[in-house]
């Protein structure tokens, strides 16, 4: 009979040996991983909160990431624009020293050579690519946006836009319709301006300048808008940020382990399993002869 009750202590023995060793790993994982609720059963209750913080966690990074891709769209349009706003401000220029009467036809035809060379300009600005695609197509943003003489668009008028918030989405681009071609087209300003020139009538000439400042306007009304827009994007990306601490915040409410309670249950588990392998080394080292 007490042989029977041995026996039957030291499998009790062996079973809270190896519940405690389980109890103790778990501990141990719990502290390397800093993780509670690594599986669904481990917390039921916290399952649903756990998944949706992380599906918002991916969304909010998603609608960062899309805000940061407009401002980089919006900074290479913006550093092109600018040049264009120097371009016809500088043809401008050109136009008030063209109708100085004083000039000779040889001077004024350097002048006029001058204009053709920001002509130039003005067209390789107007078909910027970045990564292999032109900034101011459109949607065909494959095909070459402006060609032949007279200089015209081939691109569409379509914003590319991109969600920045549930529900909320922003254009991208520009296109080059609004910033070369419509109120005023740029390329037909500078051509007049090229005829005025070669014509040698100042008054030609002056008239020029009126079309050429609204020229530039439309340019920097532009840069102006994109401004306003990249300052927007900077307030989105603060908000999602802000957003994105308190989602994971929660989560970690959620799912992370408190480590100092961690510490503390493993020095527990670590004294019980010592006394319960204790024990269990006596009850091991018992025999019939013990009871004789």
């Amino acid at each position: 009979m007490i042989i029977t009750r041995d026996a039957s202590t030291y499998r009790t023995l062996q079973y809270n040996l190896a519940k405690d060793s389980t109890t103790l790993n778990q501990l141990y994982i719990k502290e390397s991983t800093g993780v509670e609720v690594a599986k669904a059963s481990d917390n039921p209750a916290a399952v649903g909160a756990i998944i949706n913080g992380r599906n918002e966690i991916v969304k909010g990074e998603r609608y960062i990431a899309n805000c940061q891709h407009v401002q980089d769209n919006l900074s290479v349009s913006e550093t092109s624009i600018t040049s264009v706003e120097e371009i016809m401000t500088k043809a401008k220029e050109i136009a008030v020293t063209g109708a100085n009467d004083s000039l000779s036809a040889s001077d004024r035809s350097t002048l006029a050579d001058e204009v053709s060379q920001l002509q130039e300009s003005l067209l390789g600005l107007a078909n910027t690519q970045v990564d292999g695609k032109y900034i101011f197509a459109g949607y065909n943003d494959q095909t070459l946006p402006f060609s032949g003489s007279p200089v015209t668009y081939n691109g569409t008028n379509d914003h590319q836009m991109i969600e920045v918030s549930p529900g909320e989405t922003v254009a991208k681009n520009i296109t080059g319709e609004e910033i070369f071609m419509s109120p005023v087209n740029l390329f037909t300003t500078l051509d007049d301006l090229v005829t005025a020139l070669k014509s040698g009538n100042s008054t030609t000439i002056s008239a020029q300048m009126t079309p050429l400042e609204n020229a530039a306007e439309q340019a920097r009304t532009q840069l102006s808008l994109i401004g306003n827009d990249s300052a927007r994007m900077d307030d989105m990306v603060s908000l999602h940020e802000n957003a994105q601490l308190l989602i994971k915040d929660t989560l970690s409410r959620n799912q992370d382990a408190d480590v100092t309670v961690v510490l503390s249950d493993i020095t527990k588990m670590e004294n019980s399993l010592q006394a319960t392998m204790q024990v269990a080394a006596r009850v091991s080292k018992l025999s019939l002869m013990d009871y004789l």
